[in-house]
């Protein structure tokens, strides 16, 4: 079957759209969606970064690395899911909370890269650096800082931000760490807040924010991987049969959709509907930075595009496998997600 947005089957019944949709031909034969009206993912990124990506031959402790490159990018999981989404040809902005020096380089290189954003400024603070090591023994090493220290009141005022352009969305992502000073339970009253004004929420949000979402999960749309689930659960996963019953415990207490990746192992889908699992299809490992981000870009998109939870599983582990095989976090071409998503297949679960 071919990765092309008009010739999927769709297994869930749609209204008609508010808006107009029209196939417009893309890069490397994939076909782009053009939408007019509320079709926007409007995307969250309440703690971005600097990403400075390193390129060392070797990663030791305790010994002087010099790089053979270094690539400075606007970061965080919200920057990442928006560059993963313009791959699949997605409208959508993005906001999120900026501070300081680098928060003004950030949005420089975001600007400089055309994703589209309206930034909330902070008074204070400088928004963190988050440092990737590449090297030739294996995955990406990782150091991320905690992000600027925000107040109630910043927190409410970017609340405020958020809801005013959700109305301008049919969907709305809110993707990554949440800055340290921020209650928990007040990232959680948002996302519930934006499930109620504007229908289909997706979340992908680590720690404590998770734990506080699961206490009442109804309406949102939650993606994680399954060491943030064990955690937030407070219980061992391992086990295929018991990460299946959690997901679908979290259907029965009212979330719309729970998804989870397994990293080599693939992802995990939970509906109403049913759930099914898809096989990550082997790829030359560079760097995973990103692949849970690139991953939950493909599974909206899918939604946005009306198609079958197998099928947006497919393209999403597609993404996510693309993303792996770059060193930079998203950006994979939509060529490769195409062979990839041909190579997919999704399986029903008992």
């Amino acid at each position: 079957m071919k990765f092309r947005l008009s010739s999927l089957p769709h297994s869930r019944d749609t209204p008609n759209r508010e808006s107009k949709q029209a196939i417009l031909p893309g890069e490397s034969g994939i076909g782009r969606l053009a939408v007019e009206g509320r079709a926007m993912l409007l995307i969250v990124a309440s703690n971005p970064a600097i990403d400075r990506t390193l390129h060392v031959p070797t990663l030791e402790p305790g010994r002087v690395h010099r790089p053979r490159q270094v690539h400075l990018g606007a970061g965080g999981k919200g920057l990442n899911v928006a560059r993963a989404a313009r791959v699949l040809g997605h409208p959508c902005r993005l906001t999120g909370c900026l501070a300081g020096h680098t928060g003004a380089l950030v949005e420089d290189l975001a600007r400089a890269e055309g994703l589209e954003a309206t930034w909330h400024h902070l008074a204070g603070g400088e928004t963190r650096n988050c440092l990737l090591l590449n090297h030739e023994g294996g995955d990406a090493t990782v150091i991320n800082e905690p992000g600027p220290l925000l107040s109630a009141a910043d927190w409410a005022d970017f609340s405020a931000r958020v809801s005013r352009m959700a109305r301008e969305a049919r969907t709305v992502v809110l993707a990554g760490s949440v800055p340290p000073s921020v209650d928990p339970e007040a990232y959680a009253v948002l996302c519930r807040s934006l499930a109620r004004q504007v229908g289909r929420v997706w979340v992908d949000s680590p720690g404590a924010p998770l734990a506080a979402l699961l206490h009442d999960p109804r309406g949102l749309s939650l993606k994680v991987n399954r060491a943030e689930l064990s955690e937030a659960l407070g219980c061992p996963l391992e086990d295929p049969g018991r990460l299946l019953a959690a997901l679908r415990a979290l259907i029965g207490a009212g979330a719309t959709l729970a998804g989870v990746t397994l990293g080599p192992q693939g992802a995990l889908l939970a509906t109403a509907d049913g759930a099914w699992r898809v096989e990550a299809p082997t790829t030359g490992l560079v760097s995973s930075v990103g692949s849970g981000d690139s991953f939950l870009a493909g599974l909206a998109v899918g939604w946005e595009r009306d198609w079958s939870p197998p099928e947006a599983l497919r393209l999403a582990a597609a993404c996510g496998a693309a993303n792996a095989e770059t060193p930079y976090p998203a950006h994979f071409r939509s060529s490769r997600v195409q062979e990839l998503f041909e190579a997919c297949r999704a399986e029903p679960q008992g």
